[in-house]
């Protein structure tokens, strides 16, 4: 008993430390001070990635970019210390480089068996009969390159870990720490394992990253007193630019440049939380939602003590002079921001995020999902009833369109709906739920003061969905120390006696696996284990537990979408700011989703029509910004030849035939088309001696009649295409086609498609148009709406976009906020 409390004490010891608390089964391995006396490390800024990130975006004109890379690695490579170091990781199991080197000797046109074959003698032998053909073949350096930019930097460090365990090493961590690590990525503990075995390990490992779990938290962390070809390789290459002033100059410069877009965010989020809004935000973080909430654990205790000691304990009305210090420290610790900003990241809405996609797909699969929807989900909120009813897959439904939510309601309560039409109106608001996180904010906030409509659907989404009932354990063994202990008191006080307190946390990993493999295998019956947890955890959730459900519910949705709205208010009071700030995030790698995540949501609003209407109300300056596009148009066949045969075709009185006309004049205005022309002219009866420009110039009806005869010269087809194109995009003639197209849903859907591409390829585009549209049909007060609308909708998909929140943090701008104090004003 009294073993038992020691290890009750300690973990309770981790869940202060660590990001994430550990299993109650763990104990605790000694943290450096700096995290002991900083909590708030907690996600961010450990991993400087700038000179990996540098190199993948690097661009011709600049000196650090991949070529560079593989002339370093080909360098290291010549070595004769790269080899020992490469057979060491080897036999260390790391897989990661078996694999790059297999892949490496793969591009030498070897079989796979043959290749693997060679890094099995590389590891046991230390050489291998293709190392000089590798050193000699550029395509075969590039999987080691790969290996080099995207592993994490705490992977060598957890392979030091793995292995001193397996040799029983003095200073190994325990093995309750490495079982609950190996136990993470469904690897049965065992330290009796051959080279491939661990090679397989070591992949699974890599995919974990720092994501929750606290075992991984203390191997990452942990000291290996081997040089690895990983660790070897960076040190030069920051050797390297630290001492060469065209490499130094070029990485301080890119660091600077880009760490601004950092600072401006940093600076307005600063600012929103100085606001009322931002008190407010700060106290609910704090306190959350119920009355369970009398003391602090996990993050909030974090900030907590951060701000107000250690020793001084929690109380409410200390809540105002916290948040006085919170304000002084934001100046003073810029890790304190990359805390707070963690919560829009994926880790901050884990449990949230499941429950929210569970319930969207059994709205239009579950007819008991369908029925409560019908009856409970309006009171929810306005949004519910207004918004709703103006999206799309509402006006695109037979069910829903033309219908307003209240009509819905009353047919239903006459039982006038089928179950289909219960489906495909479930498939409505299933997809409205996805996209829009207020929506579901709304679903566990009653503003009413109303039970929070979530209630009613919770239980029946952890039954329906293993995937929901996963994160949910998940989140109890990992994330949410409150819910482990109530959950764990409860179910061992339950009259079948299942679970003992002794082994509480051994059957919720097995539920767990459990639950994995019948997920992995799409499998309708799940195991023992899994089964009754997902009984007990309803039982639970629908008595004592719901609490406890609710306060993670509010902690994971509530307060990242206070977050959003708190910053979303600050950009658009200052929209120069905001696109100041988007400008500079577009440079960054991570900003590749939120690009991906507004183009798409442009689409969806139709938003791309809207620009199209703005060429066509003759804004030139908004198609000469848009002028690209139909470069995009012209590189699709399809959609290059739906263009071109409508203006081959138009009518006369069309004015579409402007372009045609004078497509045709600048072809004819190249000396061997002019001479094709008129040959094919005097065969077709014109006279010999007739100058074919002045003729098409006096009498246009001309051109009609030759046109189709000149386009069967492949030489003059061609230019002739190509002159259409560069008139509209050169010419003048942007409005006409515009007009045009907006006439006809597949050249509308032409245009949407080919701008989405464009857009991504170019994301600064997108800047230039919201500048320039907001001048069509000057004066209307409904187009400078139209355009807030459209600032608001990007504004909501990029605070929404939780993986680039993540990047942006962990990889890119805290790593250069600390990289730029570090090292930028002490290079040469």
């Amino acid at each position: 008993m009294k073993q038992r409390a020691n290890r009750l004490v300690l973990c309770t010891f981790l869940s202060i430390l660590l990001n994430f608390t550990l299993f109650y089964s763990l104990k605790a391995k000694e943290i450096t001070e700096e995290a002991d006396l900083n909590p708030l490390l907690a996600e961010s800024g450990w991993a400087d990635r700038s000179l990996k990130w540098m190199i993948e975006s690097g661009e011709s004109n600049h000196f650090i970019r991949p070529d560079w890379m593989d002339t370093e690695i080909l360098e290291f490579l010549k070595n004769e210390q790269s080899l020992s170091l490469i057979q060491n990781d080897l036999l260390r199991g790391d897989g990661l480089l078996a694999d790059a080197l297999i892949e490496g000797f793969h591009q030498l046109r070897v079989g796979s068996d043959m290749a693997k074959k060679e890094v099995l003698e590389l590891a046991y032998e230390g050489k291998s009969k293709l190392w000089i053909p590798l050193l000699s073949s550029p395509q075969a350096l590039w999987p080691l390159r790969n290996y080099l930019l995207n592993i994490p930097q705490s992977y060598p460090s957890v392979l030091f870990a793995l292995k001193d365990w397996e040799k029983k090493a003095s200073e190994a961590l325990p093995d309750l720490v490495m079982e609950t690590l190996l136990k993470a990525i469904d690897v049965k503990p065992s330290k009796v394992k051959n080279l491939e075995e661990n090679w397989e390990i070591a992949r699974r490992l890599s995919r974990i990253g720092n994501d929750g779990r606290g075992a991984y938290f203390l191997a990452s962390s942990y000291m290996g007193n081997e040089e690895t070809f990983y660790n070897s390789f960076w040190e030069k290459a920051w050797e390297k630019v630290r001492k060469d002033p065209v490499l130094s100059h070029e990485y301080a410069y890119r660091l600077e440049r880009n760490k601004k877009s950092w600072d401006v965010l940093v600076k307005a989020f600063k600012e929103a939380l100085h606001s009322y809004e931002g008190k407010d935000f700060f106290i609910h973080y704090l306190v959350g939602r119920t009355e369970i909430r009398q003391q602090l654990k996990g993050r909030p205790l974090w900030l907590w003590e951060a701000l107000m000691g250690k020793k001084t304990a929690f109380r409410i009305d200390f809540a105002e002079e916290a948040y006085k210090r919170f304000l002084i420290a934001l100046e003073k610790n810029p890790k304190l921001v990359d805390f707070i900003l963690w919560h829009l990241s994926r880790p901050a809405e884990a449990a949230s995020e499941a429950s929210k996609e569970a319930l969207a797909q059994g709205l239009c699969k579950e007819e008991p999902l369908c029925n409560m929807a019908m009856e409970w989900i309006w009171e929810a909120g306005p949004k519910w009833e207004g918004e709703l009813q103006m999206s799309s897959s509402w006006n695109l439904c037979d069910q829903t369109k033309h219908l307003s939510p209240s009509s819905l309601r009353k047919a239903y309560q006459n039982g006038q709906l089928k179950r289909s039409d219960l489906f495909a109106i479930g498939d409505v608001l299933g997809n409205y739920l996805i996209r829009s996180d207020e929506a579901w904010a709304d679903l566990i906030y009653s503003k009413t003061g109303k039970i929070p409509v979530i209630e009613k659907f919770f239980p029946l989404l952890i039954q329906y969905s293993p995937e929901c009932a996963l994160a949910w354990l998940e989140s109890l063994a990992n994330n949410d120390q409150e819910a482990f202990e109530a959950f764990g008191r409860w179910i061992n006080n339950q009259p079948e006696h299942k679970v003992s307190t002794e082994q509480y946390d051994l059957w919720l990993n097995k539920a767990g696996d459990q639950l994995k493999e019948a997920i992995e295998k799409r499998g309708p019956v799940l195991g023992d284990e899994a089964q009754y947890f997902i009984d007990s955890f309803v039982k639970w959730a629908m008595g004592t537990g719901w609490e406890y459900i609710i306060n993670r519910l509010w902690f994971e949705t509530i307060i990242p979408e206070k977050l959003r709205k708190l910053i979303k208010s600050k950009w658009l009071s200052d929209r120069e700011g905001f696109w100041k700030w988007y400008r500079g995030i577009c440079a960054l790698p991570s900003a590749k989703t939120a690009i991906e995540r507004v183009t798409n949501s442009l689409v969806a609003g139709k938003d791309m029509e809207l620009i199209l209407q703005g060429i066509g109300s003759w804004n030139y300056e908004l198609a000469d910004i848009c002028a690209s596009n139909w470069d995009t148009i012209w590189e699709d066949v399809e959609k290059r030849d739906y263009i071109l045969n409508a203006i081959i075709h138009c009518d006369g009185l069309s004015e579409l035939n402007n372009i045609l006309v004078f497509a045709t004049e600048n072809t004819l205005e190249r000396p061997e088309e002019k001479v094709i022309a008129q040959k094919i002219a005097v065969v077709s009866g014109r006279s010999p001696t007739e100058d074919i420009r002045e003729t098409i110039a006096q009498d246009p009806v001309v051109i009609r009649s030759l046109l189709n005869h000149w386009l069967e010269s492949p030489q003059f087809a061609e230019h002739w295409k190509r002159s259409v194109f560069l008139i509209i995009k050169y010419g003048g003639q942007a409005p006409i086609i515009a007009q045009w197209m907006l006439s006809r849903k597949e050249a509308i859907e032409i245009w949407t498609d080919s701008l989405a591409e464009t857009m991504r390829e170019n994301p600064f585009l997108l800047q230039a148009i919201i500048t320039h549209i907001s001048k069509s049909i000057g004066g209307e007060i409904s187009w400078a709406k139209e355009v807030r609308r459209i600032e608001e909708m990007i504004m909501d998909a990029i605070l929404s976009d939780r993986i680039f929140w993540e990047n942006l943090l962990i990889d890119k701008t805290g790593g250069i906020e600390n990289e730029a104090q570090k090292i930028l004003y002490a290079l040469p």
